[in-house]
């Protein structure tokens, strides 16, 4: 399979540059670890957004961030210019809804924002998947920005084995479907290979890929892991530099990296 490399930090794990525009997609723990990297990051660099293209739960208040709520453009800039340095990251949506969730952004002011000299890095929850460890996605989906320069599909370990139905799958018919599989049938590593291949076909062109397997709680979720991350170095046109695999609700983020070389 190739080499297998420790690796706690998430900044060294996705060999994070400057000025990044990092999309997660996918399933699994995206928002846990958008939240991740912003209190990471933010250790060592000003400037950090974290927002979403979709929906997400509103966090509790916190010291560490400010919520900046706007529907304007205009006015995202200007908080942005006011608050960059004055906490370790900001949080952007365009408002609060009925449901308790923030109003995402739409994708094309994240390019807007990567103009800002003031901004080091943008995390970008670009996908939904209503919290199940895997998801499906329709025509149009994700919403990743054009200026993306990472892309990090995710999926939760918890997933494999499990039936391929609503309760494990978001969007499990439509799973069925392009998988040509029966609503029900048993999520194979190569079925979620598949899936996670869908999504990074809408990756834009100059973007680099490294998957985050989650969940990986377990000595036998961290076998099952590397085995997942063996198939999806090996998708066709893929090319994914790393898997990573780890669990994004507590340190160490990153309980291993796996590549090919």
């Amino acid at each position: 399979m190739g080499s297998r490399i420790p690796l706690m930090i998430l900044e060294g794990a996705f060999s994070l540059r400057d000025r990044e525009v990092i999309s997660l997609v996918g399933s699994g723990g995206k928002t846990t670890l958008m939240f991740a990297l912003g209190k990471e990051l933010s250790l060592n660099r000003k400037g950090i957004i974290l927002t979403t293209t979709t929906k997400i739960r509103e966090p509790a208040p916190s010291l560490s961030s400010a919520l900046l709520l706007s529907d304007k453009l205009a006015k995202v800039k200007e908080g942005v210019e006011k608050n960059w340095d004055r906490y370790p990251y900001l949080l952007i949506a365009q408002g609060k809804l009925d449901s308790g969730k923030l109003q995402g952004i739409p994708p094309e002011w994240i390019g807007e924002l990567h103009f800002l000299k003031e901004i080091s890095v943008i995390v970008v929850e670009a996908d939904g998947a209503a919290g199940r460890p895997l998801k499906a996605p329709r025509e149009g989906e994700p919403a990743i920005p054009a200026s993306t320069s990472l892309l990090v599909p995710m999926v939760g370990i918890d997933g494999l084995g499990c039936p391929l139905n609503e309760q494990y799958v978001f969007r499990s018919a439509v799973a069925a479907r392009l998988l040509h599989l029966e609503v029900g049938s048993r999520v194979t590593e190569e079925v979620i290979a598949s899936l996670l291949a869908e999504i990074i076909k809408t990756r834009p062109a100059k973007a680099r890929v490294i998957p985050f397997i989650n969940k990986v709680d377990f000595p036998d979720h961290l076998k099952k892991a590397r085995n997942l991350a063996s198939l999806l170095l090996r998708l066709p046109g893929a090319q994914i530099e790393r898997v990573l695999l780890g669990q994004a609700q507590s340190f160490p983020f990153v309980r291993e990296s796996v590549s090919w070389a």
